[in-house]
């Protein structure tokens, strides 16, 4: 969603998107002129190794007998061990047999991710030009789709189209393309990351001339990829001695080359190489000699593969260096070639002569969610070799070991394990593909529980004594008001009708609706001088200065009394409203029913006679725990107790895996054939991964707004809308429109606010700053905290992104991030839910909630947005700026 970011460019920079968005339809109509609209551009993706069988794979490549030719490489090392390195070269990275009923067939396949295009266009084949004249680096999705569409032109209707993947953007640093400018055929500027788990495969593809023949019907165009570097993985052979393997490193090879894109998409493109070396290093790695023989060395996710720009290798220096945990070091000479779009497999094995025997299983994505079935695949390559002659070696699954003891058996077959696709196979020189699948895990209910708990909490308050919210023990005495209130069982209750937190430890609070601070000027980002940014003294819901902390002693010669639902996300939450009482000892009462308390959140609001509202206040159903303290310590060592729980969570779904923890089964593969008395044999682990469903919804807010707007589109009662009116709002009509969302004003000064002006302290009282900081908030009477509770400054959220810019958070994403309290030595966690938000431009619910949001704080940014906290999946920043017009969530902190 578009407000996804923080705001970090200048307003100017904001009025130029808005402005210029407004010409948006002009520019696509005189586009449109230059292209045919029904014929859009698209590529069919297709892999060369992929679509061919090894022999014409070989011949494709450029390869002959003597580059496939295996050889073993003396290794020295500081034990006196009879060790060498295996060397055998295969055409293809990490390529899979064709299955019969494929062959000789075109293989459409999908990209990973993202990869970049550029078009070069001609009106003649003769005179396509030599620059990327039509495009240039165009983001284009892993199904040949491209993000922007683009048409076919009549007046150029001969195209030459590149393609490389990954997609080079900004951060592809290692890899950049040649200028929009350049002329010839695209070139990349390619160095190879020193972490291999940083590496990453590059291909690249060019269609050869494509003729626009047929006006309105677009050309076939296809590109087929080919491998510009060469993979390199390592294999553990049988019978090794015993030990744990820390690190892998390939020295001394070259980082850096030019490689210059082929024009013939029959052809590969060709590599300059640069005259720098480096090491590169694969570590922090514990691989067993002894249980993991003949296993190509891998993670999970099979990221543990070299990726080198091709090169000799023989006589210039480069040696595979192996390290032990034990203290072993073995350093091999490496010798022949790297090839373009081959992959070099090195087996650390015994010295032997005579036959090799080749025995590699590799497990690809072998861990599922739990409401998926693909746990991924397996590669087993068994054969053996001697002076350049292969026999493949037939191979099968011997068994499953479901509980860890290290015995395997077919019959250990877990239930949640649907089943492998290859139980066996004839082996052979390139891999046999095999697929893991796993059974949808069983849901189990905790919605029903959760509100269980609530409905068994002992009822509060009588018909003839309803328990008074803003007491401790719901007795009559007013002690702390608030604008949200907490409702943790079924009951009779009443609020008194106090302006927000105007009453605290039961006496009146004039610093929540008059400001001590001075007037102070602010230079806004349109060059708006705002010439005083406080609100010195704050407003009722007609916009006139508060007097008094009661209700209807401030409007004694109007006063409220009547009371209704706003909205309510659950149905029959609150009963029976209305008002008793007159000036001071007003009371709005209500009733909650045992058979219709739930989790939820609804507003109440009290109106005059004529209807109009005159406040409103937010009631939060749920556990009575929700808002006991949780001491965080940030960055900057202050200590902020926040509430357990985000403001108004409630639950509409939840359910949870029946398994809390990931299961996980382990399959061992044997070759036939036994060397030395023995049979190679290899073991891969299958794992699902526990999880459930979390639908919830928040009460979500406007910076500087009371007014609690629904987190959820699913209103039960009462109604929300958005008020599309632009010029922005005053305070009185936020308070008298607790159903409303407005939207951002679009004028100066502050454009992306939904105020008619700025004020920077309506969520504390006496701040003058648009800083981030840790300043005592002061709670003002729009605070939309409860009682005891208020906003937080921008740096209380600092202790939740660790010094390695990661979330600081236990265990795994949960629809949000269970933060620890602390950056040394947590003792606890706080949850924050990505509740998500509503749109600044049309009020409605983002496809984020569950995905992401923002957390407001007290202070604003400027006078367009709010210091606010973003999270989603893998990222926590630092506190940066979130739009003012839109709702975001709130996590209160304790106002002490």
């Amino acid at each position: 969603m578009k407000q996804k970011i923080f705001i970090r460019t200048s307003a100017a920079l904001l009025f130029a998107v808005l402005f210029f968005g407004a010409c948006a339809d002009d520019n696509f109509i005189d586009k449109n002129k230059e292209s045919d609209r029904g014929a859009a551009l698209n590529f069919e993706i297709q892999s060369i190794q992929d679509a061919t069988p090894e022999q014409t794979r070989v011949a494709a490549l450029g390869l002959n007998e003597a580059d496939m030719a295996p050889q073993v490489l003396e290794a020295s090392n500081n034990a006196g061990l009879d060790i060498c390195l295996v060397e055998t070269t295969i055409p293809g990275v990490n390529p899979v047999q064709t299955d019969e009923q494929t062959r000789g067939k075109v293989i459409k396949t999908n990209l990973p991710t993202d990869f970049s295009t550029l078009g070069y266009r001609g009106d003649q084949a003769s005179t396509i030009s030599q620059t990327p004249n039509w495009f240039y680096n165009k983001r284009t999705k892993s199904d040949g789709q491209l993000y922007d569409q683009i048409f076919w032109s009549w007046d150029n209707r001969f195209a030459r189209f590149y393609a490389i993947y990954p997609q080079i953007t900004s951060a592809t640093n290692n890899i950049i393309l040649s200028s929009e400018t350049h002329s010839g055929n695209p070139q990349i500027e390619f160095t190879v990351k020193p972490n291999v788990i940083d590496q990453q495969d590059l291909m690249t593809a060019t269609t050869g001339v494509i003729e626009y023949a047929n006006r309105g019907e677009a050309p076939r165009t296809t590109l087929n990829f080919r491998h510009a570097l060469t993979a390199v993985h390592f294999t553990m052979g049988q019978n090794l001695w015993a030990g744990q393997i820390k690190q892998i490193e390939i020295r001394g090879a070259i980082n850096k080359g030019t490689y210059i894109l082929s024009d013939d998409p029959s052809q590969s493109g060709t590599w300059t190489l640069g005259t720098s070396t480096d090491n590169f290093v694969l570590s922090n790695i514990n691989i067993n000699t002894v249980t993991s023989p003949n296993s190509v060395i891998t993670d999970d996710n099979g990221n543990y593969t070299f990726f080198m720009i091709p090169q000799e290798v023989t006589g210039k220096g480069i040696n595979v260096y192996v390290k032990f945990y034990d203290g072993k070091e073995i350093n091999v000479p490496l010798k022949g070639k790297w090839l373009q779009g081959t992959t070099k497999s090195y087996t650390l094995t015994n010295t032997t002569s005579n036959w090799d025997y080749k025995f590699e299983v590799l497990g690809q994505d072998n861990t599922a969610a739990y409401d998926k079935t693909d746990a991924g695949t397996y590669r087993v390559t068994s054969y053996r070799q001697f002076n350049g002659t292969r026999i493949p070696i037939a191979w099968n699954v011997v068994g499953y070991d479901a509980n860890d003891d290290g015995n395997f058996d077919m019959n250990e077959k877990p239930e949640w394990l649907e089943g492998i696709s290859l139980t066996e196979g004839v082996g052979g020189y390139n891999a046999q593909l095999g697929r893991v699948t796993v059974k949808k895990a069983k849901l189990i209910d905790m919605l029903k529980p959760y509100n269980d708990i609530i409905r068994k909490e002992p009822p509060k308050g009588t018909q003839a004594a309803p328990y008074n919210l803003s007491n401790s023990t719901g007795a009559t005495t007013i002690e702390n008001t608030g604008n949200s209130y907490l409702v943790p069982s079924c009951g009779y209750y009443k609020i008194p009708l106090v302006y927000g937190n105007a009453i605290t430890n039961s006496a009146d609070n004039p610093a929540s609706y008059i400001s001590s601070a001075p007037s102070v000027s602010f230079a806004g980002n349109q060059g708006y001088t705002f010439p005083d940014i406080v609100l010195h003294k704050f407003l009722d819901h007609n916009n006139q200065e508060i007097h008094s902390p009661y209700i209807n002693v401030q409007n004694a010669a109007n006063p409220a009394t009547k009371a209704s639902i706003v909205w309510a996300d659950q149905p029959g939450l609150v009963e029976d409203l209305n008002i008793e009482g007159s000036g001071s000892n007003t009371f709005v009462k209500f009733k909650v029913s045992k058979d219709n308390i739930r989790s939820g959140n609804a507003v109440i609001a009290v109106k005059n006679n004529s209807g109009t509202i005159m406040w409103s206040w937010h009631l939060w159903f749920s556990h009575a725990d929700a808002l006991d303290k949780i001491p965080v310590t940030n960055k900057t060592n202050y200590v902020y107790k926040f509430s357990k729980s985000t403001l108004g969570l409630s639950y509409l779904r939840w359910e949870i895996s029946d398994y809390n923890k990931p299961r996980t089964v382990k399959l061992k593969i044997r070759q036939s054939m036994k060397v030395n008395g023995s049979n190679k044999e290899s073991i891969i682990t299958i794992t699902q991964n526990p999880g459930g469903i979390k639908d919830f919804a928040t009460a979500l807010y406007q910076f500087g707004r009371k007014d609690a707007l629904p987190g959820t589109d699913a209103i039960a009662e009462g109604n929300y809308t958005f008020d599309s009116s632009t010029g922005g709002h005053t305070l009185g009509e936020a308070i008298q429109n607790p159903d409303k969302m407005f939207q951002y004003s679009q004028t100066t000064p502050n454009i992306l606010a939904w105020t008619k002006t700025f004020y920077v302290n309506l969520w504390s009282t006496n701040n003058i700053v648009t800083s981030q900081n840790d300043k005592p908030v002061v709670k003002t009477v729009y605070d939309p905290c409860p009682p005891g509770f208020k906003m937080p400054p921008p740096n209380a959220f600092t202790a939740f992104r660790n010094n390695q810019g990661k979330p600081n958070a236990e265990g795994e994403w949960d629809y949000g991030y269970h933060y620890y309290n602390k950056l040394n030595s947590p003792d606890a966690t706080i949850y924050f839910p990505a509740v998500g938000d509503r749109d600044y431009a049309w009020g409605g619910l983002s496809s984020s909630v569950g995905r992401s949001t923002y957390y407001l704080s007290a202070i604003p940014w400027s006078e367009h947005a709010a210091w606010a906290m973003y999270l989603s999946r893998d990222r926590t920043d630092e506190p940066g700026g979130g739009y003012g017009a839109s709702a975001y969530g709130i996590h209160p902190i304790a106002d002490e």
